[in-house]
């Protein structure tokens, strides 16, 4: 064999080399992006659990009930898909959905449409259950704002 041929078969064989070394970053890089991505997602996706607790309040005309004016979709997902304004309670029931009316809109200018526990809100009104949850009709409400 000359000179040449074993130099281009040298320079063949280092191509060839580097080649697949390239093609097994490249891959181990795809992996660890969708490696990434996987996480991002489930972290993006992961929405703490409700804190409803099991109890029911007691079916009433004229309860009382006081807790955190929160927004129940964007911080569990629950009450539909826009901003809605639920009492986080610190014993149970854990949470109270107010039921849209004119006092929970009154509710919602004092915290904004999406309340972010700013508000401690002591609500009277119509207590009732539905699916496992508490839902409360406002009739009137006092608010005291958290520091």
């Amino acid at each position: 064999m000359s000179k040449r041929a074993t130099i281009l078969l040298l320079v063949f064989v280092a191509l060839i080399v580097a080649g697949l070394a390239f093609d097994r970053h490249r891959a181990n890089a795809r992996q660890r992006i969708a490696a990434e991505k996987a996480v991002a997602e489930q972290t993006k996706n992961k929405v703490p659990p409700l804190p409803q607790r099991g109890a029911l309040l007691a079916a009433a005309d004229d309860a009382q009930v006081t807790g955190n004016a929160m927004c129940g979709f964007c911080y569990w997902r629950e009450g539909g898909s826009r901003c809605n304004t639920v009492l986080q309670t610190a014993e149970e029931p854990g949470i109270v959905f107010l039921l849209p009316s004119e006092q929970r809109a009154e509710i919602e200018k004092l915290t904004g449409e999406c309340a972010g526990g700013n508000y401690s809100i002591t609500a009277r009104g119509t207590m009732t259950q539905y699916g496992g949850h508490n839902y409360m009709l406002v009739k009137n409400f006092e608010a005291v704002k958290n520091d």
